[in-house]
C-alpha cells in the first residue's frame, strides 16, 4: 500500500508495476468505481458547476455513450491528463441519479467563458491517461455504461483470455466472479472513495469490494500483486485489507457498532417525506415533529433533508428512529404516521434497518 501523494491519478510506483507486469508479458486491472469522464464540471472564471436540474445532485461529464467512443482527443494529440479542455457537443453530462443527459457546453452558460474545468477523474479519465503512458496497450473499458448486455461481457472474458487485451479498466462489475489466470497486477486508483459516507456500514462495503477487487489477482500460476493508492495508509480498513485480516476487521467494526448501537445491536427505521412542492414538505415535517411520540428505549431524530435533497423534482426530508434490541419500534412509528393526515400530495416511505441512507 503507497500513500497517494502525487498530483496525477497514476502514480509513479503504480506505473512502474503496470511497465513491469507488461513486459513480463502479464494483464493489468485497474479499478476505480466510478463511471464516466469527470463527476465534476465547473467554469474557472464564474464557477458555474454543471448540476441537474431535477435532483440536487452534480452531473458527471461522459464522453462514452452507450459502449462507444466519442472522439475528442488521445495520444495522437497529445492531451494530458489533468487539464482543462473546450470540449465539443458530442460529450454528455449525465445525472447518476434520474439518467437526464444533456450535450457538454463549449463555453460556460452563465459568464460565456470557454475554460470549462473537469475535476475529479472516472474511468474514461484513467483511458486516457494510460493511452498517454502506455502508448503501445491495448486497453478496455468495463462498467455498466459499455458491459450493456451478456454478450458484450462474454466477448470481454474471451479477449482477456486470448491476451488481445493488456489493461482492463473498470468498476465493481470487474470486482467479482472473474478468473483472468494471466492477470497479476490489480491497482485501485482510489481506495478511499467509500469510506466517509453517511452509512455505518462504510467500512464493511468498502472492505468487501477491495478484498473481492484484490482477489482478482495471481489466479493462475504467476503470483499476484495488488496496490492501493491512498491517502489515508493508516485507516483500520486499508491496513485490514494489506494484512489480510479479515477477523480483526470485523471485530472493530462490531466494537463500533455495539457502542454506537447500531444494527445488529440496536434497531433503525428510516422515514423518508417526499413532495414536489418545498413548504408542503416543511409543513408536513413540522406537524410529524410536533406529533412525535416518546419511545421507551429509542430516539427520533431529525427531520433533515436527506443526503440527495431533490430527486426527479421531489424534495426529501428524512427522520431517523433509534432504538435497542428490544424496543418496541415498527408498531411505535405506525402510531405516530397515523396520527397526523397525510396530504395526498405527500410521499411517505419507511425503510426498516436501511441499507442505503440517500
Amino acid at each position: 500500500m503507497e500513500e497517494k501523494k502525487n498530483p496525477g491519478n497514476l502514480s509513479p510506483a503504480l506505473c512502474a508495476a503496470i511497465s513491469e507486469t507488461l513486459n513480463a508479458g502479464r494483464q493489468v486491472m485497474l479499478f476505480i468505481n466510478r463511471r464516466g469522464y469527470a463527476p465534476i464540471v465547473q467554469c474557472k472564471a464564474c464557477g458555474w458547476h454543471a448540476d441537474c436540474p431535477d435532483c440536487s445532485c452534480g452531473m458527471t461529464l461522459h464522453k462514452q455513450v452507450g459502449g462507444w467512443r466519442l472522439e475528442v482527443g488521445g495520444k495522437d494529440n497529445n492531451i494530458q491528463p489533468q487539464t482543462s479542455y473546450l470540449l465539443p457537443p458530442t460529450s454528455y453530462l449525465i445525472c447518476r441519479i434520474c439518467g437526464k443527459s444533456m450535450p457538454m457546453p463549449r463555453a460556460c452558460p452563465d459568464c460565456g467563458a470557454a475554460e470549462i474545468s473537469t475535476l475529479g477523474a472516472g474511468l474514461e479519465k484513467i483511458q486516457e491517461e494510460v493511452a498517454a503512458k502506455f502508448p503501445e496497450a491495448n486497453t478496455a473499458l468495463v462498467s455498466s455504461d459499455t458491459m450493456m448486455s451478456r454478450q458484450a461481457l462474454e466477448r470481454l472474458v474471451a479477449q482477456m483470455e486470448s491476451g488481445e487485451i493488456d489493461i482492463v479498466i473498470g468498476t465493481q462489475i470487474l470486482a467479482k466472479g472473474h478468473h483472468f489466470p494471466n492477470l497479476t497486477l490489480v491497482g485501485v486508483i482510489d481506495a478511499d472513495m467509500g469510506l466517509f459516507g453517511a452509512d455505518f456500514r462504510a467500512g464493511e462495503k468498502t472492505f468487501q469490494q477491495l478484498f473481492q477487487v484484490a482477489g482478482r489477482a495471481g489466479r493462475g500460476t504467476a503470483p499476484g500483486r495488488v496496490l492501493l493508492q491512498t491517502y489515508q495508509p493508516e485507516h483500520p480498513v486499508l491496513r485490514a485489507i494489506v494484512a489480510g485480516d479479515r477477523d480483526a476487521f470485523l471485530a472493530q467494526d462490531m466494537l463500533g457498532r455495539r457502542a454506537a448501537r447500531m444494527p445488529p445491536y440496536g434497531q433503525l427505521i428510516a422515514v423518508i417525506v417526499e413532495a414536489e412542492k418545498e413548504n408542503v414538505l416543511q409543513k408536513y415535517c413540522a406537524e410529524l415533529t410536533r406529533a412525535a411520540p416518546k419511545i421507551e428505549n429509542s430516539k427520533i431524530l431529525g427531520p433533515i433533508p436527506a443526503q440527495i435533497y431533490k430527486v426527479r423534482t421531489w424534495y426529501r426530508m428524512r427522520f431517523l428512529v433509534t432504538g435497542d434490541q428490544r424496543a418496541a419500534l415498527q408498531p411505535a412509528v405506525k402510531h405516530w404516521l397515523g396520527k397526523v393526515k397525510q396530504p395526498a400530495n405527500i410521499r411517505v416511505k419507511i425503510d426498516v434497518n436501511p441499507q442505503n441512507f440517500m
